[in-house]
């Protein structure tokens, strides 16, 4: 192993465990020193990564956000690589002759290599699993798998991915520590509130003309970028207006609507789902889409849709 390669691997296991801390206890009352211990490296290693605690907070928000774009495919605006790499952030790391310094010589793990939470490890995520009757799963490479397939090529294609998307969302949210906790952080305030813009006007400009936005009134939503929510709410209100152009919801039906009552209870489900993991649960989310369809889709097209997700969803 490379002293790259050791370097990152430090990195990614002072994350995970941060996450996991975060999500247990707190932001606030997480001590360094409690990260270092869980991660199995020396205080010199934290320190050449992180100069703070709320240097390694971003690292795990931007984690976070890394793998949210992954589940949603947004673009990823702050280049930042699903290591939580991101540009004029640096490593954060200090320079000097400290025994932890990786530049020194090694990575400044206790026993070899930095342990980490890994993928799933923690007890929220394990009694998520037990809700479901699940056996732990092998760890994917990097976060939660990305949905297989995007929007069909049927006039219900962003419909179903929708649905689909939300599923892979309350599955990650309910297997990955990470992500978990950078919604966590997102809702406390650790990251700046995304800009706003009009009501189905997408990342590029474009307005949805049909499915009711052309009537109502102008409002505003997160933009693209920035915090969670706002990429998580961003993506959805352009999924959904883009459903609305081509003529896929019900007459009357405004995807700005619409949308805003799906980031509600997606985002609802993940800030119940932090106290108990049953909300977390996929029956919960596809009796939701079990409600919601009937107003939102026509009949016809509605025979057609999986609420419990698609096969590109599981």
């Amino acid at each position: 192993m490379t002293r790259q390669e050791r370097a990152v691997r430090t990195r990614e296991a002072l994350i995970e465990a941060a996450a996991d801390l975060f999500d247990r206890d707190g932001q606030e009352v997480t001590s360094l020193a409690a990260v270092t211990a869980k991660a199995q490296v020396s205080a010199g290693a934290l320190y050449f990564h992180f100069a703070t605690k709320a240097d390694l907070a971003d690292a795990v928000a931007r984690t976070a956000l890394s793998r949210l774009r992954q589940i949603t495919g947004a673009p990823a605006t702050t280049p930042a690589d699903t290591n939580g790499h991101a540009t004029g952030n640096g490593s954060g790391s200090r320079s000097g002759s400290g025994s932890g310094n990786e530049n020194e010589g090694g990575d400044g793990s206790r026993n070899g290599g930095g342990g980490g939470s890994g993928w799933g490890g923690d007890a929220r995520t394990q009694a998520a699993r037990d809700v479901r009757g699940e056996r732990a799963a092998a760890p994917p490479a990097r976060g939660p798998a990305p949905l297989a397939g995007g929007a069909r090529g049927d006039r219900m294609g962003e419909v179903q991915q929708l649905i689909d998307t939300t599923h892979v969302l309350v599955r990650g949210l309910a297997d990955d520590v990470v992500l978990r906790a950078g919604f966590a952080l997102d809702r406390a305030g650790g990251q700046r509130p995304a800009r706003e813009r009009p009501v189905g006007e997408g990342p590029a400009g474009r307005v949805a003309g049909k499915g009711g936005t052309g009537g109502e009134r102008p409002g505003r939503w997160p933009e693209v970028g920035g915090s969670l929510r706002g990429v998580w709410s961003g993506w959805v209100h352009e999924t959904l207006a883009a459903a609305g152009t081509r003529g896929a919801l019900a007459p009357g039906v405004s995807p700005g609507d619409a949308a805003a009552v799906v980031v509600a209870a997606t985002v609802g489900f993940e800030v119940l789902g932090a106290q108990d993991p049953l909300w977390l649960a996929p029956h919960r989310l596809t009796r939701f889409w079990t409600l919601l369809l009937p107003a939102l889709v026509p009949p016809p097209a509605r025979e057609a849709l999986q609420p419990d997700g698609s096969p590109a969803a599981h």
